[in-house]
């Protein structure tokens, strides 16, 4: 789960910034009006039931036969988490070369002429197991650039998830050891706090989601808009913790 949500984050940090506007100015949602929604609760309920019954059905024969099939399957895919990893960021940070203008995410714009050429540089830097560290810091650095550019509040996506992949790159270059084997704890760690950030936004920001829901309404299966939007706000939080959870 963790390398399949990785994997997703690393080759496209989606979110709602890229499609729509969004104001930071405007004042949030206070809690005590989420708290006091229907949609919250219900969506809570359900989250609370599902997680109970994967937690009693995984202990029983049903539960253990699917994950041997689930072992099964993916096997391949976890005798190779490190090659997989490093080709997917490589090939991130190569397109982000490729496309210019930005870097680290399509949102973060920039008219340098270095920029993209520090990205292909960390691409490059993959390829060696002994070069990876300095990838790591090189992404922090950017991050750290970023601040220079763009408010607190917009880097804070992309926070938690780029100190994720950064630790994830600095271990996995290091000797083998205990240092080395927490390289995929540390990922999760960055993809389960930006998940559970990315929900925050939907609860004190939800007009931000509306312009995106109105233009592409498949999206909310249905459900109206607005309890549509805390619903995936607790969904999104429930997927980041049970990502430390477990």
């Amino acid at each position: 789960m963790t390398l399949g949500l990785s994997a997703i984050a690393t080759a496209a940090w989606a979110h709602v910034k890229w499609f729509e506007e969004y104001e930071v100015s405007a004042d949030p949602v206070p809690i005590t009006t989420t708290l006091a929604l229907p949609a919250f609760w219900f969506a809570i309920a359900l989250v609370t039931v599902f997680f109970l019954a994967a937690t009693v059905l995984e202990r029983r024969a049903p539960g253990q036969a699917a994950t041997r099939v689930l072992d099964t399957g993916t096997r391949l895919l976890r005798d190779h988490a490190d090659a997989f990893m490093i080709a997917v960021m490589a090939a991130f940070f190569v397109a982000l070369f490729a496309v210019g203008g930005s870097y680290l995410t399509p949102d973060l714009k920039t008219e340098s002429e270095l920029l993209p050429w520090a990205q292909l540089l960390i691409g490059t830097l993959l390829i060696w197991r002994r070069t990876r560290p300095v990838a790591a810091v090189m992404i922090v650095l950017l991050w750290a650039v970023a601040l220079a550019n763009y408010d607190l509040f917009h880097l804070y996506d992309y926070l938690a998830l780029g100190l994720g992949l950064a630790g994830y790159l600095f271990l996995s270059g290091l000797k083998d050891g205990k240092w080395h084997d927490r390289r995929f704890a540390v990922l999760r760690w960055g993809i389960a706090l930006a998940l559970m950030w990315s929900s925050m936004e939907k609860f004190m920001y939800p007009q931000w989601f509306m312009p995106l829901l109105e233009e592409k309404p498949f999206l909310a299966f249905g459900i109206p808009f607005e309890p549509y939007t805390t619903m995936a706000g607790v969904a999104e939080f429930t997927l980041g913790f049970g990502l430390l959870w477990t």
